[in-house]
C-alpha cells in the first residue's frame, strides 16, 4: 500500500489470542496460618508435654511446615500458646497449644526448658533469630492483654533470652510505651527481667547489653512519670534485691556528670578563660553533681594536658609543659587541699610522663 510522503511502514505483528503464563516463582501463595497452627499444635500435643520430644519435633518439622514463611505464628505459639491478634488476644478460630511459655509456672527452672527448645530451634533455623527479636518487641507491647501469671512467665523467659544473648536488650524499649509505664506494668515486668538476668549473668554482661541498646541512661524511664527520679529508682530496685543494678545506675550517672564537666572544661580552655572562671565552674559541678575533689582534679589534669599541641622536640616539649602547668597551677589549688587529691595528681603526672617519654625528665 502506498503511503504519503513517499515512505512505507511495515505493520508490526501482534500476538492476538496469546496467553502469558506466570512463572511459579512469581506467584505468591497466600499464607494459611490456621492450617499451619493446627499442624504445629497437633505435633506439640503428641509430645505429651515432654520438652525433649517438643525439641525433636520442631527440629524435624521445619521443612514440612515452612518456618521461613510462618515464622511469626510459630513464635507466637511457642511463647504465647497461640497465634496472637493485635492487643495480645488469641486469633479467633485458631488452635491453642498445650505447650508454651505462658502455660509454665513462673519459675526459672520451669521455664529454662523452653529456653533450651528455642536455642535449638534457632541453631537449626538461623533465619528465625531476627524473627525472635521482632516477636519479643511485639509481644512486650501486648502486656496489658495478658494475665498476671503469663506476664510473670514472660518476664522470666525474657531475662533468660537476654542472658543467652538470643535477643538484644533493645527489645525492652517496647516497655516504654506510655500506657504500660503509666500503669506500672513496665516497672513490674522489667524488675523481674533484671532479677532473672542478674541471677544468670553479672552486671558487666548486663551493662554491656544495656549500653549497646542505649538504655544505660534511661533506666528511670521504666518508672511511672510521677516517680521518675534516681531516689525512687534506687528505693524500688534495692527493695527488689537488685542493689547491684542501683550501683550500676549511680556509676552511669556519675560518669555522665564527669563527661558534662569535661566538655565544659574543654570549652573554657579553648576560650582561654581565666583561672577564676575555671575554678568557679568546677565548684558549681561539685555542688550540683556531687563530684569529689579527686574527680575534679583528675578531669582538670586531663583537660589541661590535652589542650596543648606539644612540640615534637623533646627538650622544647618539656619546657613547654612546665610553662603550661605554671600557668594553670592556681586552678588546682582549691581542689588539692587534702592529701588524697594531691597524691592522685602526682600519680596522674607520673602516668602521663611515662606514657609520653619526652616528658620523663620532668619527674626527675
Amino acid at each position: 500500500m502506498a503511503a504519503t510522503g513517499g515512505s512505507t511502514k511495515e505493520a508490526k505483528p501482534t500476538l492476538g489470542g496469546t496467553k502469558f503464563k506466570t512463572r511459579k516463582r512469581d506467584e505468591k501463595v497466600k499464607l494459611d496460618v490456621t492450617s499451619f497452627s493446627e499442624q504445629l499444635i497437633a505435633g506439640l500435643r503428641e509430645s505429651g508435654g515432654n520438652l525433649d520430644e517438643v525439641r525433636r519435633f520442631l527440629d524435624n518439622a521445619g521443612g514440612q511446615l515452612d518456618y521461613r514463611r510462618y515464622g511469626e505464628p510459630l513464635l507466637d505459639i511457642l511463647v504465647a500458646g497461640g497465634v496472637l491478634a493485635p492487643g495480645g488476644g488469641k486469633v479467633e478460630g485458631t488452635a491453642i497449644s498445650p505447650v508454651s511459655v505462658f502455660q509454665c509456672e513462673p519459675k526459672v527452672e520451669a521455664i529454662r526448658g523452653h529456653l533450651v527448645v528455642m536455642t535449638r530451634v534457632l541453631q537449626r533455623y538461623k533465619y528465625l533469630k531476627k524473627g525472635l527479636e521482632d516477636e519479643m518487641k511485639k509481644i512486650l507491647k501486648f502486656l496489658k492483654g495478658f494475665q498476671d501469671s503469663e506476664r510473670r512467665s514472660l518476664a522470666i523467659y525474657t531475662g533468660l533470652l537476654l542472658s543467652e544473648v538470643l535477643v538484644p536488650a533493645s527489645i525492652l524499649t517496647s516497655l516504654l510505651s506510655e500506657v504500660l509505664v503509666k500503669e506500672g506494668m513496665s516497672l513490674q515486668f522489667v524488675t523481674l527481667v533484671f532479677q532473672t538476668w542478674l541471677s544468670e549473668k553479672n552486671i558487666g554482661h548486663v551493662g554491656s547489653a544495656l549500653r549497646k541498646a542505649q538504655l544505660e541512661a534511661r533506666l528511670t524511664d521504666f518508672l511511672p512519670a510521677s516517680q521518675q527520679s534516681a531516689l525512687l529508682f534506687d528505693e524500688h530496685f534495692s527493695g527488689a534485691g537488685l542493689e547491684v543494678l542501683v550501683k550500676y545506675r549511680r556509676a552511669q550517672e556519675s560518669a555522665e556528670k564527669r563527661r558534662a564537666l569535661k566538655k565544659e572544661l574543654e570549652e573554657l580552655l579553648d576560650a582561654d578563660s581565666s583561672s577564676e572562671e575555671i575554678i568557679d565552674r568546677c565548684q558549681q559541678h561539685m555542688d550540683t553533681a556531687q563530684l569529689t575533689d579527686v574527680d575534679v582534679t583528675v578531669l582538670l589534669w586531663r583537660c589541661i594536658m590535652d589542650s596543648v599541641e606539644w612540640n615534637k622536640k623533646d627538650e622544647l616539649a618539656a619546657e613547654q609543659a612546665l610553662k603550661h602547668l605554671m600557668d594553670y597551677t592556681p586552678v588546682f589549688l582549691p581542689f588539692c587541699v587534702r592529701g588524697t587529691p594531691q597524691l592522685t595528681l602526682l600519680i596522674k603526672m607520673q602516668e602521663f610522663c611515662y606514657d609520653n617519654m619526652n616528658f620523663l625528665k620532668m619527674t626527675c
